[in-house]
Parts: structure tokens; C-alpha cells; sequence
């Protein structure tokens, strides 16, 4: 199983958050599907636009239940996340040859050994964070609830004046902090927040900023996505909405095989769709081609659309984890077999 995607607590996972995670990846396919910028007008631009502003928080979401748990560095769940990049890396592109999708180029294919790099953005992003877990999970761990609520709203600042908005590393860490302070806090169990009228609220908010800025100050993607009052990251409604968000989760009471069978292949439907080889002459320009439908059609076929996706890269997946498997079981094959004495040092952690 994928520790990296599945953080275990208690001798099992918990099954609300494994669907938070799922949801979470939902909403970056409903993300991914919005071209309300250039299409659409009156009401149904609208109510594009409101979709849009209900699933903005999804990175931060996804972020903010790692640090709520904690990433825990153990060399099988940095294999499983690094063998997990290289298998869609090739595997997508191998595919797209296959079929005749592009044809096959020695620059194209070894580009495919970055993985990360100027490829998948938020991906980049998410391995600074899991390198740097340690350090930031014992900054959680050694500061009070106090001293680390100060420390975020310090660093809030900063990532919202001091810094580019939207992607910057740091608001990864801004909001992997939160959810350790979160955790720290006991805000489940102890913040009275309605905590489903404050996500609607919020995401209404949202909505009526982000639609105001780009009818009446005609605000581009990218001037969009770098002010802090509108898609950014950054931006205290975002982050408010994922808090939401992540109390209406963790107040219900789940436990399911099934949700944390299909949690485990989660990553795979943001590395399948957003492939850097694919994304733009697949999903990006087959959900741009759909505005040019009537809206129930478009709403029908988009919502088929996300619904394969989801589905299908999770049993994409399942191949992934057996592969990956079946590799760490053959390292952990070698290391047995190397001269005595070598076990003490070995990286190598006894298999499950």
C-alpha cells in the first residue's frame, strides 16, 4: 500500500479522510474542466463560474490532510512516490506513441527521467514537502498551539506580500503547518464551527470576488490566480474553505475497505490527466471542446467524462502498486542476500 497516500494511525486508515482525499482529486478534475474565461456568458458563465469556486480549496485540502497526520519518511514510501512518477512518466508517454498520438522522440523520451520538473508544478511542490517533512513536522511538535498559530499567520503574511502568490513552495508549507496545528489543536474535536454553512458561505464569497474581479476589472488566469483575493492559494477564503472542508470530514464517522482501496491509487488521477505529454491535447482541450455544447449536454458528457477518469486511473493504478510491489520486493531480495553485517546499516525497511 502506498504510505505516502495513505497515512496509518491507529493500526488502520481513516476511512473520512482516505474520501477527503478522493474528493480532493475530484475537484482538481472539476478545476482542470473550467475554461470560464473565454466562454460563456450570462448565467450559465455564472454558474461556471461558481463551480469553479466550489472546488478551488482542493490542493490545499489534499496538502492539508498530510500535515493534519504527518508525512512519516520511510524509504518504501519514498520508493512507492518516486517509482510512481517514473511508471506515469514513461507509461503515459509509452502509450501516446503506441497509439499514434505523437511519434516517438529520443529528447521527448528521456525528458520523461525529470518526472517533476517544469512537468506537473504542484508535483514539484508536494516532494519539497515530503523532503522536508521531518523538519517540519518537529517544528509542530516543539512549538505550542499558540506559539504555532502566531508563527502561521506570520508566514501567511509573508507568502501573500513577500512572495509570488500562487504556487510558491512556501504556501505548500503554510498550509501543511495548518493542518499540524489543526491536529495540534484538536479542532475537531473542539472547534464549534458550523462547519457546512461555513464552506457554502465561504465558497459564496469566493465566487461573487473572483466573478466581480474578472467581469469588472477584466482579470486574466494568471492575474487571477496571483492575487490574494482571488484563486490564489494564498488567499485566507481559500484556506478557510479547505479548514471547512476538512472539519465537515472529520466529524463523520466512515470506515470503509473500499474507500481506502480506491484512496490508494488517489495521486494516480492527477498524474494520468495532467501528464505534461497529454494534458493540453487531452483533457484540457477536450473539456474546451465542450462549451461549444448546450449546457445539459455539457454537463452531461463532462460529468461522464471525470466520472471514467476517476475510475479508470484508479485501476490504472492497481497495476502501478503491483509493479512497484513486486520491484521493492526484489531490492529487499538483494539486500538479504549481501554479506552479514550489512543488514545494520541497509536503508532497507522488513517489509509488511
Amino acid at each position: 500500500m502506498n504510505k505516502l497516500i495513505n497515512i496509518k494511525t491507529g493500526g488502520g486508515r481513516e476511512s473520512k479522510f482516505e474520501l477527503l482525499r478522493l474528493l480532493s482529486m475530484l475537484m482538481v478534475l472539476n478545476l482542470h474542466s473550467f475554461h470560464g474565461y473565454d466562454y460563456g456568458s450570462g448565467i450559465m458563465q455564472g454558474l461556471d463560474w461558481f463551480r469553479e469556486s466550489t472546488s478551488i480549496c482542493a490542493v490545499n485540502v489534499f496538502i492539508m490532510i498530510s500535515g493534519y497526520f504527518g508525512i512519516k519518511w520511510k524509504f518504501r514510501s519514498f520508493f512507492n512516490l518516486i517509482f510512481q512518477l517514473l511508471f506515469y512518466s514513461f507509461a503515459v508517454y509509452g502509450v501516446c506513441v503506441a497509439l499514434g498520438i505523437f511519434s516517438f522522440e529520443m529528447s521527448s523520451f528521456l525528458s520523461c527521467f525529470k518526472a517533476t520538473n517544469s512537468s506537473w508544478g504542484f508535483i514539484t511542490c508536494y516532494l519539497g514537502i515530503y523532503l522536508m517533512a521531518p523538519l517540519l513536522n518537529t517544528f509542530v511538535q516543539q512549538s505550542s498551539s499558540r506559539e504555532l498559530f502566531i508563527y502561521l499567520l506570520c508566514l501567511f503574511m509573508g507568502c501573500n506580500f513577500l512572495i509570488p502568490a500562487y504556487g510558491g513552495i512556501l504556501n505548500y508549507f503554510l498550509v501543511y503547518l495548518i493542518g499540524g496545528w489543526m491536529k495540534k489543536s484538536q479542532a475537531v474535536q473542539t472547534f464549534k464551527l458550523p462547519a457546512v454553512k461555513c464552506y457554502w458561505t465561504v465558497t459564496l464569497l469566493i465566487f461573487v470576488l473572483s466573478y466581480s474581479l474578472y467581469r469588472y476589472l477584466h482579470f486574466d488566469a494568471v492575474r487571477m490566480c496571483t492575487f490574494f483575493l482571488g484563486y490564489s492559494y494564498n488567499s485566507p477564503f481559500i484556506i478557510l474553505q479547505a479548514m471547512s472542508l476538512f472539519l465537515v470530514f472529520g466529524r463523520i464517522q466512515l470506515q470503509s475497505r473500499f474507500v481506502n482501496w480506491c484512496a490508494a491509487s488517489c495521486f494516480s488521477i492527477f498524474l494520468i490527466h495532467m501528464h505534461p505529454a497529454i494534458k493540453h491535447i487531452g483533457y484540457y482541450h477536450f473539456t474546451e471542446s465542450l462549451y461549444a455544447l448546450p449546457f445539459l449536454e455539457h454537463a452531461g458528457i463532462l460529468i461522464l467524462l471525470v466520472a471514467g477518469i476517476f475510475m479508470g486511473s484508479i485501476l490504472i493504478d492497481k497495476i502501478r502498486i503491483y509493479l512497484s510491489t513486486f520491484v521493492y520486493n526484489l531490492i529487499c531480495s538483494f539486500y538479504r542476500r549481501l554479506p552479514y553485517g550489512w543488514a545494520d546499516t541497509c536503508i532497507f525497511e522488513k517489509l509488511e
